[in-house]
């Protein structure tokens, strides 16, 4: 009798054991926020099999971590707005087409947990994360990436919100500018330095609403990501989002 209780025993605790891990190891599809105050925002993203883990953190006055954990490939921003200087630092395999795809619904889900720039008050974590994470939609897929170092002191220059044909340096003319049809028979928002939109798509405020010469030789293929680095971490704001539900 005995050893048949024990043999019960271990048949129950074999199941459990069993059991376990088959149910930790099914995540959710989709976006969740795991953390989120006043130095620390925690984030993930999972689709199709691949993952993203963005981890936000404040480690000293004014200074920020920013990592982006695709697992076998890490991308990671230190962010020192006291000094102006910021530092790209990849490391692993090169992001991947699958990983990329992943980063435009991670900053959805992050941009509607965070107030809108012009509408509140973004603590120095929720601004990093929407810049960085607006940042890696451009950091080119499929090229082994190396880490440099980038400097606000260097400087942008702001281009017209209106949208036209202007000057975006480089003896470059193009049309730029906020808007969904200021789009160059592309994207539109041209030069902006964050999520374009698309001519029938109508998003919110969604990165920053700088528009920089950088951003629009970037958006055109006339300048690489690591220039406009600067423009989409430091560049202040020259242009009014509209708000939720119209083009910008």
């Amino acid at each position: 009798m005995r050893k048949l209780l024990l043999c019960g025993l271990t048949m129950v605790l074999a199941l459990g054991c069993s059991d376990g891990p088959a149910e930790q190891g099914d995540a959710a599809e989709g976006f969740a926020l795991l953390q989120r105050d006043a130095t620390t925002l925690e984030a993930t993203y999972r689709a199709g099999g691949a993952s993203v883990r963005a981890l936000v953190v404040e480690t000293s006055r004014d200074v920020v971590e920013v990592t982006y954990d695709f697992g076998e490939t890490v991308i990671g921003f230190h962010i020192d707005y006291n000094q102006g200087v910021g530092n790209f630092s990849p490391s692993g395999n090169p992001l991947d087409a699958a990983q990329a795809q992943l980063l435009t619904p991670l900053l959805e889900g992050i941009s509607k947990v965070i107030p809108e720039e012009d509408g509140g008050q973004r603590t120095r974590v929720e601004n990093a994360a929407m810049r960085q994470t607006s940042f890696m939609q451009i950091v080119p897929v499929g090229e082994l990436l190396t880490p440099y170092q980038f400097v606000s002191e260097r400087g942008w220059t702001h281009i017209s919100c209106s949208c036209g044909n202007q000057y975006i340096g480089s003896g470059y003319y193009r049309q730029a500018g906020m808007g969904c049809g200021c789009n160059g028979g592309d994207n539109g928002c041209k030069g902006r330095c964050g999520q374009g939109c698309g001519v029938t798509s109508t998003p919110r405020c969604v990165g920053t609403t700088a528009y920089t010469q950088d951003c629009a030789k970037h958006d055109y293929g006339l300048g690489s990501f690591a220039a406009a680095s600067d423009d989409y971490s430091f560049a202040s704001n020259n242009c009014s989002c509209s708000g939720v539900g119209t083009c910008y």
